[in-house]
């Protein structure tokens, strides 16, 4: 029984000694995490927008009177011409035929006006002397008038036929080669019915359609970079010309470019896409992977930013813009070389030390 006794107030002592210390303090541990860095170069914002290229300087080349086709160099698809050649003929005759009619019509009129202009001036003698009467002058002047005029009738349609005639033969109107051929040698074809599409090919066109809310910061004079998919690695500096006020359907307005083509590799038909650089809405905005960004139950949104000088994390709120092909727009809350948490947002917590590599990825 005394052991028993001894035993109990020896272990009673013993914890009364332990309970007496205060408890040892445990360091919270180091929390290695993956980082991106803003940079400068992620500011602003790219626009990208889909279209096709045109040839801006294209016509479709038509005769402006009928007839049936004799002869045609320019029946194929990539031949080239200089300004003034010649791509198609019609067959003449009928206009050649006409053509005479009309100068022996003139040269018969010209022959009653050369009598009635002198008999005018010989009767106008006359009535001096008092030979004729006043009635008998009025009526000689009365028929010198009308052959004058018939003269002057018979003059135009002499240049009418004369310009018809001229009008079987069609020429190239600039530099440029054969697009497309509408018709074939010995077809018979009607005034204005087309015969060749004709492009020059150095002056290309693009139109693509901008969104209503971005129309608005679109200008004429505008740069942009096009890149085309037949030609990987190579882009080419266009401007906008034309900017549309009226809408189409879907709330987009068409919007035209304006490209040079020296080299004459972009070809009408090609597939491209048009980069709207620097475009912003008055503040630098940035890209951060959609990981680093933490959604509240309010709607708000924060990231987690790095000291580099105590390696220590605090909650930063930020503002997002759209999502792109490089993350998600940070309108506000983020400046160039601030150093953003990607990897285990949701394991930390204010003032937390963390292990980062200070070279990773930079924006």
């Amino acid at each position: 029984m005394k052991r028993y006794i001894l035993f109990t107030t020896l272990l009673t002592l013993l914890l009364m000694q332990g309970c007496s210390q205060a408890p040892a303090e445990v360091e919270a541990p180091i929390r290695p995490v993956k980082t991106f860095t803003v940079g400068a170069t992620n500011q602003g914002k790219q626009w990208t927008f889909s279209g096709t290229a045109e040839d801006a300087l294209a016509t479709d080349l038509s005769f402006r009177v009928g007839g049936k086709i004799v002869a045609f160099p320019g029946d194929q698809i990539g031949r080239k011409f200089a300004k003034g050649d010649v791509i198609a003929n019609l067959d003449p005759s009928d206009y050649e035929l006409e053509y005479s009619q009309a100068k022996a019509s003139m040269e018969q009129v010209r022959a009653n006006y050369t009598r009635a202009k002198a008999d005018l001036q010989r009767n106008s003698q006359l009535f001096e002397r008092n030979v004729i009467s006043l009635g008998e002058l009025d009526q000689i002047q009365a028929d010198f008038k009308s052959y004058e005029a018939q003269l002057s009738a018979s003059s135009k349609q002499l240049d009418i036929a004369r310009k018809r005639m001229g009008y079987t033969t069609l020429r190239a109107p600039f530099d440029g080669w054969i697009g497309r051929v509408e018709t074939n040698i010995h077809q018979n074809v009607n005034s204005g019915e087309g015969v060749v599409s004709f492009n020059a090919g150095q002056q290309m066109k693009m139109y693509i359609a901008i969104p209503d809310v971005l129309i608005s910061q679109v200008t004429e004079g505008d740069e942009v970079e096009v890149r085309f998919d037949a030609l990987p690695g190579r882009t080419t500096t266009g401007e906008v010309t034309e900017v549309s006020i009226d809408s189409t359907s879907g709330s987009t307005y068409p919007v035209k470019i304006y490209l040079q083509n020296a080299d004459k590799l972009v070809r009408s038909g090609m597939s491209g896409h048009v980069n709207f650089l620097g475009q912003t809405n008055g503040k630098a905005s940035y890209s951060l992977p959609s990981e680093a960004i933490i959604g509240k139950a309010d709607g708000t949104r924060t990231i987690w930013l790095i000291d580099p000088e105590t390696s220590t994390v605090r909650s930063q709120p930020v503002t997002v813009g759209q999502l792109s092909v490089h993350g998600i727009r940070i309108v506000d809350g983020v400046k160039p070389g601030d150093i953003v948490v990607t990897r285990g947002v949701h394991k930390l917590k204010e003032g937390l030390k963390v292990r980062y590599n200070a070279n990773e990825a930079k924006g």
